[in-house]
């Protein structure tokens, strides 16, 4: 498993200075790199018979009929005729860089080289509409790194710094929030420096961040690390597997006659141990004994989304925007703007046309006052703020999810089809990011992941099984069975019962006394209804079953619509607070939902 420990750099105006001038050179490599790339992809585009191929391709794939032969031939054109490869690309760049190779890592440049490459492809295979080439002051670049750690940015484990060339500069050890991360990992890799080779160190990468206008410099360590619950007998007969495996694999090269050397062995497990300690919310949920006894459904929308966890005991439901830490960072920032379009036309009243709108004026000239550099500032802080902190949100919240959960349920949805429409709240709240953290984590636990196709159209449904369509401002579900429910909260629930091959329930759906889930979609009903209005609304919905069984019942044997057995809360980590006081018995804490 593959982990980035970053630390802080001691810099002083003379290292910062050499850093910038590192950085800067880099910057015109990977444009020299990206400058012919786009050539090379020109030339590719002019190409007529490249062109056929292509129309050949897309009949091909209407018919449903194999394309391998016309992809090698398209692949000979790309790589063979035109050479679009990162090994040309590399040697490009090596033979045309002059000066800007003197002081700069040879590695440096082949890792360049090999970005601007990446991002061209994206371009050719359709996955981007353009490249940007890196800025002095916008898009810059922001990072540097070799492809081992022998060379470039060298750990030195005595001083506790990085050299690079003639350079040194020691490593920040305290941190504010001092909870013994760093320092575990640092006396690790110290020590896999000095007794195993640093085989388990991959590289060091150079990063370059701007904080209220000033240059922060870090570094970061792309090491291996082993799983803390190994071990030293399971990782001995892993290795043994692995180096049996990787023996095999060469034993086979050499009797098909194939060379060696460019096989690629399965690696070892590391010797550095990952950090043991998790935070307060994961070890609550371990002592109120909920670890992985949840199944999960997600329903995500392009702001707010829907959690819904079932055992045997409870069923939960969260609904929330999907970072609300980052609305008032929005409300920030919506302000700036308006401040910065105010201060960019008092400055330039000659390019703007009576009615407000911008001349039509090639090379127009814009005036920067003071003020509107400092407002720019202002607004990059705010996107770094939003970076950071969705960042944080979505490790803490995937983590507590996977932590419950045994099992995990989404739709397949096409997140980048929602750019075209929700642009802003796609880029703020980044919901196929959360959801690809949240999936990748749950697999790498060992838990189950289903995909549901989008013709179950769970949106769209009802527990009693009717199909009524719904326009994207009906936010509440009311059903002529008396099923009542937040949309999204519903949708989410569904998603525990549908069958992901067909697209329909399953039977347990049928047989299921849904009755007690009634009172919890109802609850949800009630509670977005009362407090809609609120900007990021957010709650938490928690019906404890085992209080339901010895609840009073009313004359014909159901539940009570006031049945005090459903409890709202804030939000989810206030909830699995309250599970844990209350894990072996009715739920005394929270507020009922009556």
């Amino acid at each position: 498993m593959t982990k980035t420990i970053e630390f802080r750099l001691k810099t002083n105006r003379l290292i910062e200075k050499q850093l910038l001038k590192l950085l800067e050179k880099g910057r015109y490599i990977y444009n020299l790199a990206l400058s012919e790339c786009k050539k090379r992809l020109n030339r590719i585009r002019a190409d007529k018979r490249y062109h056929e191929l292509l129309e050949i391709r897309r009949t091909l794939k209407k018919q449903n009929q194999p394309t391998t032969e016309i992809d090698e031939q398209l692949r000979d054109i790309i790589q063979g005729k035109y050479n679009l490869t990162k090994t040309s690309i590399e040697k490009f760049v090596k033979d045309n860089a002059g000066y800007l190779k003197e002081g700069f890592n040879s590695q440096f440049v082949q890792v360049l080289a090999d970005r601007a490459v990446d991002a061209i492809k994206k371009v050719l295979y359709h996955k981007a509409r353009g490249v940007r080439f890196k800025g002095k002051w916008d898009n810059i670049l922001a990072s540097v790194n070799s492809k081992s750690a022998d060379t470039g940015f060298i750990f030195d484990p005595d001083s506790i710094s990085i050299t690079y060339r003639e350079l040194s500069i020691p490593l920040v050890l305290e941190y504010r929030n001092n909870s013994g991360y760093h320092r575990w990992y640092l006396e690790q890799r110290i020590d896999n420096y000095r007794n195993h080779n640093k085989k388990d160190i991959s590289y060091i990468r150079l990063v370059r961040g701007i904080i209220k206008g000033h240059n922060v410099f870090y570094v970061q360590f792309v090491i291996n690390v082993r799983p803390v619950d190994y071990t030293e007998e399971m990782v001995e007969l892993e290795n043994a597997r692995i180096a049996q495996y990787n023996a095999e694999l060469i034993q086979k090269a050499i009797e098909k006659g194939k060379p060696t050397n460019r096989l690629r062995p399965k690696p070892f497990l590391s010797s550095i141990i990952e950090y043991p300690e998790t935070n307060k919310i994961i070890e609550l949920i371990k002592s109120a004994g909920l670890y992985k006894e949840f199944r999960t459904s997600l329903d995500m929308g392009p702001k707010n989304m829907a959690i819904v966890l079932q055992n045997e005991q409870y069923l939960l439901s969260i609904f929330q925007p999907v970072f609300d830490r980052l609305i008032e960072y929005e409300r920030q920032l919506r302000v700036l703007q308006r401040r910065l379009d105010r201060q960019r036309r008092a400055a330039n009243p000659d390019n703007y046309n009576p009615d407000g709108t911008i001349k039509r004026k090639k090379h127009l000239k814009w005036k920067r006052s003071k003020g509107y550099i400092e407002t720019q500032g202002k607004i990059r802080e705010i996107h770094r703020l939003i970076r950071e902190t969705r960042k944080t949100a979505i490790n803490e919240l995937s983590t507590i999810l996977v932590a419950l959960g045994n099992s995990f349920r989404v739709e397949q949805n096409s997140y980048k089809a929602w750019q075209s429409n929700y642009g802003k709240s796609i880029g703020s709240y980044a919901p196929s990011y959360f959801i690809n953290s949240v999936l990748s984590r749950a697999e790498r636990a060992g838990s189950e992941v289903v995909e549901l196709p989008l013709r179950s159209a769970l949106s769209q449904r009802c527990i009693c099984g009717s199909r009524q369509k719904k326009k994207l401002s009906e936010r509440l579900h009311e059903c002529s069975c008396g099923c009542r429910a937040q949309r999204d909260v519903l949708s989410a629930y569904l998603g525990l019962f549908c069958n992901p091959n067909s697209g329909e329930w399953e039977s347990e759906l049928t047989r299921y006394d849904h009755q007690a889930d009634r009172q919890l979609l109802a609850a949800s009903h009630r509670v977005y209804s009362q407090t809609a209005s609120r900007r990021g609304l957010s709650f938490a919905l928690c019906l404890d079953k085992g209080h339901l069984s010895r609840s009073r019942r009313n004359g014909d044997g159901q539940v009570s619509e006031a049945d005090e057995s459903v409890r709202v809360y804030q939000n989810l980590n206030t909830l699995i607070g309250e599970l844990a006081l209350a894990k072996s018995g009715q739920l005394s804490p929270g507020i009922p939902c009556l």
